[in-house]
């Protein structure tokens, strides 16, 4: 890669993350409750809990995020609350959480088990 074209690319990624940091997180079609889940995550993603590979699927209300180490955490709006799963190394787990229970849902997508 040449350098020119190198320091556009890290250049377009520092003014992606800068925004990122300014702008009010705005989601649209996912309910009001599971929005507030939604942008707690957004924030742990900046704060580096999870890595900037996410993807947010308002069509299904499922959001799909992935941890530093590797882990793979799906979390699924379920009317009455949250269900996630989580696949790392060939192991599965999965659990229900209520939508204020962000703590919770934070600790458990990093927990090894």
């Amino acid at each position: 890669m040449k350098h020119s074209k190198l320091k556009t690319e890290v250049l377009n990624i520092f003014d992606e993350i800068n925004s990122d940091l300014h702008t009010e997180l705005q989601l649209e079609g996912l309910s009001s409750v599971y929005n507030t889940v939604a942008k707690f995550l957004l924030k742990q993603v900046k704060a580096g809990k999870f890595i900037r590979d996410y993807d947010i699927n308002p069509t299904d209300s499922r959001m799909v995020f992935r941890t530093g180490s590797g882990k793979k955490i799906i979390f699924k709006d379920a009317k009455l609350g949250v269900t996630a799963n989580k696949t790392w190394k060939g192991k599965k787990a999965s659990e229900f959480f209520s939508y204020k229970d962000h703590k919770k849902m934070l600790s458990w997508a990093l927990a090894d088990i």
